[in-house]
């Protein structure tokens, strides 16, 4: 037997496949955690550019894209879900519109974390605004043409809630597509949020402009945030983050 072991430590296989072992364990221990980020209706993952996250966790953005007129919420967000890589650990981060494909994904995908930023999580939490849509069937009454315009649309979001130059904001505003804005305007207005997601945290602006704060329960407040927070007060939005992502789940 002794024989045996001297044999092995004389082979320089031995001594490879044991370096070999002890590398692939110290890669593992350094490998970064994937955090997925999904931006709010009409934006690109830019919007993200401004936020840090701690050591150890790594920014993945998934953009998105243009769906079939008829294809269901459901349909979307797996395919969305298939830039996921679900053999390591990952936390998702949804900003307003991509807070509901975030939640949806938790039907079937099961992420370190899920953190939702200027959106909604709960019933008694959905805006008057979207019940007054959903209720008149607003997204079907407003004529294509209205869909069509990007100048319209970037425009009327400018005047009514972001108060940014139009430049700016036609550089955000990049998925203007009209069968994508009307699929999109339906979904976020017609949604109720259900299900128990486990890990779930929320971050929310005092003075949002489409989720308005007072309808808003257990969220990590930004005071003075509005619903672009995620850029305007990027600092204090990632030092949330920072938080929630280094806080050790029971």
């Amino acid at each position: 037997m002794a024989q045996n072991e001297n044999d092995k430590k004389s082979n320089p296989g031995f001594f490879r496949k044991l370096w070999q072992s002890i590398r692939g364990k110290k890669n593992n221990e350094k490998k970064e955690i994937n955090v997925y980020f999904i931006s709010g209706m009409c934006y690109n993952c830019s919007v993200f550019d401004k936020l840090n996250l701690p050591h150890g966790f790594k920014k993945v953005y998934i953009e998105w894209h243009i769906p079939r007129e008829d294809e269901s919420l459901s349909e979307y967000v797996h395919t969305m879900a298939s830039a996921i890589d679900t053999s390591a650990p990952f936390v998702l981060v949804g900003y307003s519109f991509g807070a509901v494909i975030i939640q949806e994904m938790n039907r079937f995908l099961s992420p370190l974390k899920t953190i939702i930023i200027s959106s909604f999580k709960n019933e008694n939490e959905i805006p008057s605004l979207f019940r007054a849509a959903k209720k008149t069937n607003l997204v079907e009454r407003v004529p294509r043409r209205v869909y069509s315009s990007t100048e319209f649309i970037t425009n009327a979001f400018n005047r009514l809630v972001y108060n940014m130059s139009t430049e700016e904001l036609a550089d955000l505003m990049v998925y203007t597509d009209p069968v994508y804005i009307k699929w999109a305007i339906k979904q976020i207005t017609e949604w109720i949020p259900g299900g128990n997601i486990k890990h779930l945290y929320h971050i929310h602006g005092t003075v949002d402009q489409i989720f308005p704060y007072e309808n808003i329960r257990n969220a990590f407040s930004v005071e003075g945030g509005d619903h672009l927070m995620v850029i305007k007060k990027a600092n204090v939005v990632s030092s949330i983050l920072d938080g929630i992502l280094l806080m050790q789940e029971v």
